[in-house]
């Protein structure tokens, strides 16, 4: 056999070597192509959702509209007729149950005037959305211990206030897919194209430093996981969309602080 012989063999053997990548490349790509569009359309939480809708624990909302009902509901019901039933034959029966009735209606003011909440909480979201492969279950749960993300309530991770309030929630991760839970009892099995970072803010001094805090967290779960920090618009976190929410959270800190209560 001569040398172009050979040459020609190896040249063909190096084709279909290549045409064979190629062609598993694309396999590949479009397996994971098809997985991420269906997440996409269907299940991924972004068209014009947000995770303080489906998941963040009810707020402390005043409810100005009840104080009314529970004055009313606390009369005894039989309290406005007995006026009636003492007055003198040569009385007007209906002028003091008007009286009653109207006082009973009014409510305190210090039960119907509370402080309303002038200024909602800010919602600041960030998104870790998985470059190639998606996260695995396991490897969720190890970064997420060593970020300080615990599972707790609604089946999501949560950054606790270690120091003053245990209980109090700075900033919480959830599936990036419907319904955004976690299956917390089956993770080895568990996958998913992303996680979702979220803090509601209502103008606390120690809202700059949990928002410090989770774009940290956040950075963090994507160099672990190999995956790209987004903003609230499925766009990567630039610096300067870091320092426009940190400017964010100080106007709405300022806010706050003109409507509070002194």
């Amino acid at each position: 056999m001569d040398a172009t012989t050979i040459r020609l063999i190896l040249i063909a053997v190096g084709v279909i070597l290549i045409l064979a990548l190629y062609l598993w490349e694309r396999h590949r790509e479009r397996q994971l192509g098809a997985f991420d569009d269906d997440d996409a359309d269907d299940n991924v939480l972004f068209d014009g959702e947000t995770f303080a809708d489906h998941l963040s624990p009810p707020r402390r909302e005043p409810r100005i509209g009840r104080a009314p009902e529970t004055d009313e509901t606390s009369q005894p019901a039989p309290a406005q007729p007995q006026p009636a039933n003492r007055q003198r034959p040569g009385a007007s029966p209906e002028v003091a149950p008007m009286e009653t009735t109207a006082s009973a209606a009014r409510p305190k003011p210090s039960k119907l005037r509370r402080e309303p909440r002038v200024t909602e909480p800010l919602l600041i979201q960030l998104s870790i959305s998985a470059r190639r492969y998606p996260f695995r279950g396991p490897e969720i749960l190890d970064i997420a211990a060593s970020c300080g993300l615990y599972p707790g309530e609604m089946d999501i991770f949560h950054c606790f206030d270690e120091f003053d309030d245990e209980t109090r929630v700075y900033f919480s991760m959830a599936n990036m897919v419907k319904p955004g839970t976690f299956p917390l009892d089956d993770m080895e099995s568990f996958s998913t194209p992303g996680l979702v970072l979220f803090a509601q803010l209502e103008g606390d001094p120690e809202d700059l430093t949990i928002f410090e805090e989770m774009v940290a967290t956040a950075r963090k779960l994507a160099m672990t996981l190999n995956g790209d920090v987004l903003d609230e618009n499925r766009k990567p976190l630039t610096v300067n969309k870091e320092e426009e929410l940190r400017q964010a959270v100080l106007a709405h800190g300022e806010r706050w602080l003109r409507v509070k209560p002194r």
